[in-house]
């Protein structure tokens, strides 16, 4: 049966929602945490990354806070500091934008440090998923 492709189960499967979003948590957590996707694929950007995951720059809870080269601090990025500190809060879309492409929820380009990653769209939505549900 062909079918849409969701968190590595297709759409129509046998496969709970549960069973779906459990796979697709994880699948973000470990983009998160380590830079590789859950079948070992290490995530790129269009220039090469100060580090090699979201975790390296933003700690293991999202905190941000760390200094890197050139004065730039690494960003918030829990749930308070994406959704509810914000004027225009970010919400998957707009994550999703922010991290491809350098372009905040306001519309304005963060920091030139801040990598454009080359995801595919099934890791861009797991990770901007467990990002926006997952830190607190």
């Amino acid at each position: 049966m062909v079918g849409c492709q969701r968190g590595g189960v297709t759409a129509g499967s046998s496969a709970s929602p549960s069973r779906v979003q459990t796979v697709a948590s994880d699948n973000g957590r470990l983009i998160f945490q380590t830079g590789r996707n859950r079948d070992g694929k290490q995530i790129v950007a269009a220039e090469p990354p100060l580090r090699p995951s979201c975790e390296a720059c933003h700690g293991a809870n999202g905190a941000g806070g760390i200094h890197r080269p050139g004065g730039a601090v690494s960003a918030d990025l829990r749930h308070d500091a994406l959704v509810v500190g914000q004027k225009h809060p970010y919400n998957l879309a707009l994550l999703e934008r922010a991290v491809t492409t350098g372009v905040d929820n306001d519309g304005q380009l963060l920091n030139p440090v801040m990598p454009h990653w080359r995801v595919s769209q099934r890791d861009l939505h797991d990770v901007a998923t467990y990002v926006l549900t997952r830190l607190k």
